[in-house]
């Protein structure tokens, strides 16, 4: 590879690397080319280019370096300009690293435990694991493992939680004793869940939430119970939690027991499936097309696929315009 030769750019006050003494008609060549690189394969614009090279006095007169790093991230599934755009914005310094000495070689060593579809997420979402020294990443890898997240799981986790990699041992052993606690099992997929909510929230705000369980009329037995069935609605705040328990119970008037029994519905989203759901059973039951039996209660309708929805309940009743349009009014609205 021939060696590549610096060029200094002048002081940038304008969005398209060019002063008021240099036209876009004499920028050097080479330079030209490196714009063109960012804008046309990284979807980055003259402002982007200006807001995340800000601080760097230097690029380089020639492409092939870049070239590299992005044939690496193409090769994560990373292939859109979209993407690569994200990625660029989150850590702009990864085009002027070492592709093969520092992001082949931790690639490398993170498909020894993770999926392809997984490592896609992590850099799509965490492109700075590539500025975290490699010692780093396998302390924290190895940290997660002796605490029982292995395989599948610690594929998942970390495309899902990248500070994983990041979390001070103290604080992550502090996280997993929490988890214990509430009586999830170590090893479990539902730990592995647990753990990444856990972390999201901290411990004050998990207390918060337990606490919020049980003034919303759950027993201290329920609320554990609710927590290791459904571990993802401790990253509800404490708002969303009363909001959704707040509508179950007094607009569809649901039993307490009902949530209890399907701990998922408290998961569903409140503005874009619950309400314009329960909207379309009001409109049917004011139509006397249809009375809501035992079998089709709200709850069954709410866990209900998007089409398997609309298919017996909409598209197939002869007020399917009407409907549609409560449905969709329901989602625009919240």
């Amino acid at each position: 590879m021939s060696s590549l030769r610096p060029l200094a750019l002048p002081h940038i006050k304008s969005p398209n690397f060019c002063t008021q003494t240099e036209t876009p008609s004499t920028i050097p060549p080479g330079r030209g080319a490196v714009i063109d690189f960012f804008i046309n394969k990284c979807g980055l614009t003259n402002n982007d280019i200006t807001k995340v090279f800000r601080h760097r006095n230097r690029l380089f007169n020639s492409t092939q370096k870049f070239e590299e790093v992005l044939e690496l991230l193409n090769g994560c599934g990373l292939t859109t300009p979209a993407q690569i755009r994200k990625v660029v914005l989150c850590n702009p310094r990864l085009f002027f690293s070492s592709a093969e000495g520092i992001i082949q070689s931790k690639l490398a060593f993170l498909r020894t435990i993770m999926k392809e579809e997984d490592i896609s997420k992590l850099v799509y979402t965490n492109s700075n694991i590539f500025t975290m020294s490699e010692g780093r990443i396998k302390f924290a890898i190895s940290l997660l493992q002796r605490l029982g997240i292995e395989g599948q799981e610690l594929s998942k986790s970390l495309a899902t939680q990248p500070r994983l990699l990041t979390i001070s041992e103290e604080k992550l052993i502090e996280s997993f004793k929490q988890a214990e606690n509430i009586g999830f099992k170590k090893g479990s997929k539902m730990f592995a869940i647990a753990l990444r909510s856990i972390l999201g929230v901290g411990k004050e705000n998990l207390d918060r939430r337990l606490r919020c369980l049980s003034d919303l009329g759950f027993s201290e037995k329920q609320v554990s119970e609710l927590v290791r069935r459904q571990p993802s609605i401790l990253a509800l705040s404490e708002e969303k939690l009363k909001l959704k328990v707040d509508f179950l119970v007094k607009s569809v008037e649901l039993p307490l027991a009902e949530l209890f029994k399907y701990p998922c519905l408290l998961a569903l989203s409140l503005e874009t499936r619950m309400i314009p759901r329960f909207r379309v059973m009001e409109a049917l039951k004011s139509m006397q097309e249809q009375v809501l039996k035992r079998e089709s209660s709200f709850s069954c309708i709410a866990m209900l696929t998007e089409k398997c929805f609309l298919d017996k309940y909409v598209n197939s009743n002869a007020e399917s315009l009407v409907l549609r349009d409560i449905y969709h009014s329901a989602k625009l609205e919240t």
